[in-house]
């Protein structure tokens, strides 16, 4: 049968245990302790001097519970919480650089065999021409959005038909984007891949440059003009290209060619 006794006019359970308290009750005090803790590790704290400002923190709270019941629980927790301020330690103590990171391709790349420029271009053009469908990269300030899309590559620049997405809300703040065209992965050692950035902007429907991209797709005017609304058509002009290719290696080459146009 549990004790009771009266302090300050209230009744209080002597015999009461940690176990008996409200789950938030306890949620605090395992925090003051682990708190107290790491003060007394850091600081070569007794026990007791560690523990003098959880029991105030107690009674600040008007929480009841027998300071050898707090006493007891802390020195059963001391293990868990060793073995928590070591992960909180390790987890703070990694530091990862971006920058090292960002620059990694391009430190590799000043020391390897370069293709000559023409040629480059040459190997560009005809993966580019070698397929149809890349992923768009657009973004603003609170959005990204990476979108499949087929591409047209006429006289040099790429060119999308869409009827609408979140892409465009991008490219109306930010007329940069990113773009990949790529194989199938199937290991290491056959790596094939364009990455290229350049400056996005809408074609004027039915202008001369937007019928140009029709003709080329072989899309009839008629049917485009009897449509709610014409499809928008974004135009996009390269301004660099990160061609990767495991065969190069074989050519004595660097995998990774950069190009700016």
């Amino acid at each position: 049968m549990s004790k009771h006794i009266e302090v300050n006019g209230r009744l209080v359970q002597v015999d009461k245990r940690y176990s008996d308290l409200k789950q938030r009750q306890k949620s605090h005090i395992s925090q003051w302790l682990y708190d107290a803790y790491k003060k007394q590790v850091a600081e070569n704290m007794t026990d007791d001097e560690a523990l003098a400002p959880v029991f105030d923190k107690i009674d600040e709270a008007q929480i009841w519970i027998p300071e050898r019941e707090i006493r007891n629980i802390y020195r059963s927790k001391k293990t868990k919480f060793k073995k928590r301020m070591e992960v909180t330690v390790l987890k703070d103590s990694f530091k990862f650089d971006y920058n090292a990171a960002a620059n990694y391709w391009l430190n590799k790349d000043a020391h390897s065999q370069k293709m000559p420029r023409e040629q480059v271009l040459e190997r560009i053009t005809a993966f580019i021409e070698a397929h149809n469908t890349c992923t768009l990269a657009t973004a603003s300030e609170d959005h990204v959005r990476c979108t499949p899309i087929e591409y047209n590559f006429v006289d040099n620049r790429f060119y999308f038909f869409s009827e609408g997405g979140l892409k465009f809300r991008g490219l109306k703040k930010n007329k940069h984007v990113g773009m990949a065209i790529y194989e199938p992965y199937n290991g290491f050692g056959n790596l094939k891949s364009l990455q290229i950035e350049g400056m996005a902007s809408l074609v004027e429907p039915f202008s001369d440059e937007y019928l140009k991209v029709m003709e080329y797709k072989k899309i009839s005017e008629t049917a485009m003009r009897n449509l709610p609304q014409p499809m928008a058509l974004i135009k996009v002009v390269p301004e660099v290209f990160d061609y990767l290719d495991s065969d190069l290696k074989k050519e004595e080459l660097g995998s990774r060619q950069h190009y700016e146009v």
